[in-house]
């Protein structure tokens, strides 16, 4: 008679703050210090008639003793928030919340699903649950209703998002739950709903949407070229720096990234990573822009007729068109991909409204 091998368990998932959670008091400390030593040092150089003997010591007892106060209190902030941070960990039979020396365990039956509520660009982690079988969470999460919101996704560690959902649906066994910022369910777009759409519509903040189904495939998540009033703004994106534009998906799932070069190196170029980080190809200039693979082959042009920017292929063909309307309608733009394109250059065209943003900002 054979014997079933014993199951294995899956393993548990511990998740608590990554670097990012710490990075406004490092930044605030490193300052004070540089601050304090520069104003400190100017007393020593130059010219020494500059700067009285007493004059001198005050200053570097105000500034160099001000910026070390400073640095101190900023190192202080941190260990605050690294005692207070909350650890999770998931496993099969449930949830653990850890916030300092309180604990609490929430059954893998109480939790009725986990997952993020937008915005996108830094999504909140939360559980839904029920209340009654673990009333003791309000001692270590903030909760509205039957929702607790663990982290920001600005506060976790990069990656934490595909780790989280795995260990939620197939450890624990949960429902994985997408919410938007008006409390509405959204639903998982198909892996290929972006690629695969020939007419797309973007409005001002960013959203792309296919005009055949009429459903949301993209979020633009970043900054254009400066901060102002008007439709032409992206979400911020927390996470990622300010020449960085991300497409995600509706569930927060990182397509493409746009990452513009700065001033110092030329500006006016965007290169194109993918969902992996690889670089997949690069964007000219940001007036009639031209797309170019990875290694530098010219794949298309654009060409500016009336409201239209029209993209043309090497082969001479009409490969993708965006048009734009003036006045109150100037943060939609409608953006035609042709079927006949090359796959690598229909994914570059997608950059176009962000192209053409740039370029009305910088005139």
């Amino acid at each position: 008679m054979s014997v079933p091998p014993p199951s294995r368990s899956q393993p548990e998932l511990r998740v608590t703050l990554g670097r990012g959670a710490y990075r406004r008091p490092l930044r605030i400390g490193l300052a004070a210090l540089a601050v304090g030593l520069l104003v400190s040092l100017s007393t020593r150089t130059g010219d020494g008639a500059a700067w009285a003997p007493g004059e001198a010591r005050r200053v570097v007892t105000i500034w160099g003793g001000g910026g070390a106060l400073i640095a101190l209190a900023a190192a202080l902030w941190a260990f605050v928030i690294f005692r207070n941070r909350l650890v999770v960990t998931i496993g099969e039979k449930g949830l653990v919340l850890r916030r300092a020396r309180h604990q609490v365990v929430v059954p893998g039956g109480a939790v009725r699903a986990v997952g993020i509520v937008w915005p996108v660009a830094d999504p909140v982690w939360t559980v839904w649950l029920d209340t009654e079988a673990a009333p003791d969470v309000a001692a270590v999460a903030k909760m509205d209703g039957g929702a607790i919101a663990l982290h920001r996704s600005r506060s976790l560690p990069s990656g934490w998002l595909p780790s989280v959902r795995t260990a939620a649906t197939e450890t624990l066994g949960a429902a994985w739950r997408v919410l938007d910022d008006e409390g509405g369910e959204v639903e998982e777009p198909r892996p290929d709903a972006l690629s695969r759409a020939d007419r797309l519509l973007v409005d001002g903040t960013g959203r792309y949407r296919d005009q055949g189904g009429g459903g949301l495939v993209a979020i633009a998540c970043g900054r254009l070229a400066r901060r102002g009033p008007g439709p032409a703004r992206f979400r911020r994106n927390p996470d990622r720096g300010r020449r960085t534009i991300v497409l995600r998906d509706p569930h927060a799932g990182r397509l493409l990234a746009f990452k513009k070069t700065s001033r110092l190196a030329g500006g006016g170029r965007m290169r194109v990573f993918d969902a992996d980080g690889r670089h997949i190809g690069t964007i000219n200039r940001l007036r009639e822009p031209s797309f170019h693979a990875a290694g530098g082959t010219l794949l298309g042009t654009t060409r500016r007729h009336g409201d239209r920017h029209v993209v043309t292929g090497v082969d001479g063909r009409e490969s993708a068109s965006l048009r734009t309307r003036s006045g109150a309608d100037d943060g939609r733009m409608w953006l035609e991909r042709s079927r006949s394109a090359p796959d690598l250059l229909r994914t570059l065209t997608l950059a176009l409204p962000m192209v053409v943003r740039l370029a009305r900002q910088s005139s």
